[in-house]
């Protein structure tokens, strides 16, 4: 859309970053942070819901390896051979290292600390009994490490599907059979938690466990189930609002460390890392608006003028200087697949994908190696612009950062987090600087 005069309600920002996930509440934290006003635009609230919150750096590599990686940091250094376009090798290893330590800056001052670093991974468990290689995890996982010897009770709640305590500590103490994690695992199941009529799901018990009440009468039924010496695992429940707070108080009232697993979406971790930084933006004066089914780009001069948030002439227009792309890939809404083609979705930019469909996919579902099409996305610079196949800057003032970005295969590699933190953050300074 080219832009025109027509009587409409305009506003101006220095910044606006399209899309509320990780990456675009990254970028607008770094925008922000350089001074620039920023406006977020989203269709929903990002997928940080769906996510363990845990922030994946590198878990395997190459992504059909069998063994995790012992540290993104140290891998970091061949993917100038192997993967020169994957987004990890336009950053750089010191802006993605600036970017991580940012983010644990702001976890550390809000209720949601993070513990870990870029240069070393660890395995957690997951609500399967499987591992999962991560390295930075909120504080209130890190007592559940799997290279940490010992023994654990899990504790499961009768009627909540989403963790099967027993199903869990049988497949965990298989691997420990094979010598692959260092504890060993029991399992119980608290069948009435004692907190009136509501429906028992992960949600409900977050929202009690963030009462001192509740964690009092909690901690008194634990109590007994306790084996001297064991650690305590619990699905991850432990609170909303003051999650770190609740954690304390239970290890505390209970005597042990106690660790939480991650459980399928929704997921509170996800919830808890969203809400704290939608907050610390909205502090800083950022504006956020989320709920757009329609955004039309304006374009003239081979640079983005502005959106319009509708279809009508009267539709408000906002204007930047700068634009930052953060929309995710297909389940973000960020990329849309037709028969033949692969496209980017709102500003309709070059798309890197097999011409052949039949390269799309793996006839394997759930290989190691990982489906094609997780890789697809937009090709960038070293500075995060999108180009055309022949190398050049599609629009000057737009830049692009999280998921949409190709070469990223974030599923096989375990690598959304990072890639997520680093590009985001990247793409906000560098917006924020254009004039």
């Amino acid at each position: 859309m080219k832009l025109e005069t027509r009587n409409f309600y305009c506003m101006f920002y220095d910044v606006i970053v399209i899309g509320a996930g990780l990456a675009g509440l990254m970028a607008a934290e770094a925008a922000r942070g350089k001074g620039a006003r920023v406006l977020i635009l989203a269709r929903g609230m990002g997928s940080l819901p769906l996510t363990s919150g845990c922030i994946d750096g590198l878990g395997y590599f190459p992504s059909s390896s069998p063994a995790p990686v012992p540290s993104p940091l140290t891998t970091l250094g061949q993917f100038g051979d192997f993967q020169p376009r994957h987004p990890y090798s336009k950053v750089g290893k010191e802006r993605i290292l600036s970017a991580l330590d940012r983010f644990r800056d702001l976890t550390r001052s809000g209720a949601v600390p993070y513990a870990g670093r870029f240069d070393s991974n660890f395995l957690i468990p997951t609500a399967l009994g499987t591992y999962h290689p991560t390295c930075l995890v909120p504080e209130t996982m890190k007592n559940g490490v799997l290279s940490l010897p010992g023994r654990v009770l899990l504790l499961g709640f009768e009627g909540l599907k989403d963790f099967s305590a027993f199903l869990a500590a049988e497949n965990l103490n298989l691997l420990q059979a094979r010598g692959q994690i260092a504890p060993s695992f029991r399992a119980k199941t608290l069948a009435n938690p004692g907190w009136g009529g509501k429906a028992l799901n992960s949600l409900n018990l977050a929202e009690a466990l963030d009462e001192e009440a509740f964690r009092d009468r909690f901690a008194r039924q634990v109590q007994p189930l306790l084996k001297g010496g064991e650690k305590l695992g619990l699905p991850a429940v432990l609170g909303f609002r003051s999650s770190h707070r609740a954690w304390t108080d239970l290890q505390e009232k209970l005597g042990t460390e106690i660790f939480e697993i991650p459980l399928p979406p929704p997921s509170i971790p996800g919830i808890r890392l969203y809400n704290l930084m939608r907050a610390r933006l909205q502090e800083k004066g950022v504006r956020t608006i989320i709920g757009l089914s329609v955004l039309k780009p304006m374009i003239e001069g081979g640079e983005m003028r502005g959106l319009a948030l509708g279809e009508s002439r009267k539709s408000p227009i906002y204007r930047a200087s700068a634009y930052v792309l953060a929309t995710g890939k297909f389940v973000g809404g960020g990329l849309d697949a037709q028969r033949n083609r692969v496209c980017e979705t709102l500003f309709d930019l070059p798309v890197q994908y097999p011409q052949n469909r039949k390269e799309w996919f793996n006839t394997q579902l759930l290989t190691p190696a990982g489906q094609p099409f997780n890789s697809f996305g937009v090709e960038v610079n070293e500075d995060l612009q999108p180009i055309d196949p022949a190398g050049k800057v599609v629009y000057r003032n737009l830049f692009a950062a999280g998921g949409i970005l190709a070469h990223a295969d974030s599923m096989a590699e375990k690598s959304g987090g990072g890639v997520a933190i680093s590009t985001g953050y990247v793409a906000g300074e560098l917006a924020a600087k254009t004039k």
